[in-house]
Formats: structure tokens, C-alpha cells, sequence
């Protein structure tokens, strides 16, 4: 039982410790981020999409919905993020804010992730059968819900997106 709360613990401190070292840009930086760019450069995009995220039994659902008549602005900006993804794989430096930073961390530490288009968007799960990695999964997903739970209290919407 001991060695089960000392795993708990340590785990937490990890999961705390990847978000202060985030916590030093802005969860979401729609204008400076390399991968976020991908989004605004979409004149109307913004305004016309969703992300809704669940926490699962192993990970996270992210369900992204855009209004009809954005689905080509939609692929194109998953389009220009890819091309930013090969760059950095390449090596190139680029300014990502903190949720992109994360997202690449869980991906290179070999979570699961898979993306499933829809006609209105896309689903896609990030998830683990290693419990430290669902426990950064989980945190990571509720870190975003809070953020743009943020976003839209200042956007005076209530939506989120």
C-alpha cells in the first residue's frame, strides 16, 4: 500500500513539474504558435470550430467540430501543422506554446494517438496502458478543459474553441 502511494506521489510531482516548465508561456498562444498558427491563418476558422475533451478510462477524447462551409480552411490548417510537426522532427527550432509543447512531450514519451476524420471535423484519442502516462494524459486533458473554460469566460461566449 505504501509503494502505491509513493507511486501516486511521484507521479503527481511529474505531471506537476512537465506544467510549470509549460506554465512559463501561455497554455494557448494562437499568434505566436508555430502549430496554432496553422489555425489562425484561416481567415473565419477561429470562430467557426469546437474541441470538446474527455477524460476516458485510458486517456483522452478530443472531439473538434467546425461550422459547414470551414471544412477545406479545417484540413488545410491540420495540413500546415503537419508540415510544422516534420519540421521540428527535423530539427527545427520553432516557438510552440505550452499545450503544443505538451502534446509533442506525451507523443515523444509514446502515448497512443489517432485521429479520425469526420464530416464535421475530426476525433482523436490520446491514450496508454501505462497508468503514469494515463495520470499525464488526464492532467494534460484537464489542463486544456480548464484553459479554454478561461478563454471563454473572457471571450464572454461560454463556448468553447
Amino acid at each position: 500500500m505504501k509503494a502505491i502511494r509513493i507511486g501516486l506521489l511521484l507521479a503527481m510531482v511529474v505531471a506537476v513539474a512537465a506544467f510549470v516548465v509549460a506554465g512559463d508561456k501561455p497554455w494557448f498562444d494562437l499568434e505566436n504558435c508555430s502549430m496554432c498558427k496553422g489555425m489562425t491563418a484561416q481567415e473565419g476558422l477561429m470562430e467557426n470550430m469546437t474541441w470538446d475533451h474527455y477524460l476516458t478510462k485510458n486517456g483522452m477524447m478530443t472531439v473538434g467540430t467546425v461550422a459547414e462551409g470551414y471544412e477545406e480552411k479545417y484540413q488545410a490548417s491540420h495540413k500546415t501543422m503537419k508540415e510544422a510537426v516534420e519540421k521540428l522532427k527535423a530539427g527545427e527550432e520553432m516557438y510552440l506554446c505550452g499545450f503544443c509543447t505538451r502534446h509533442g512531450e506525451l507523443a515523444r514519451a509514446g502515448v497512443n494517438m489517432e485521429r479520425f476524420t469526420t464530416k464535421v471535423g475530426d476525433v482523436s484519442l490520446m491514450t496508454s496502458s501505462d497508468e503514469k502516462q494515463i495520470e499525464e494524459i488526464h492532467a494534460f486533458a484537464q489542463k486544456t478543459i480548464d484553459e479554454l473554460a478561461k478563454m471563454a469566460a473572457v471571450n464572454g461566449d461560454g463556448e468553447e474553441g
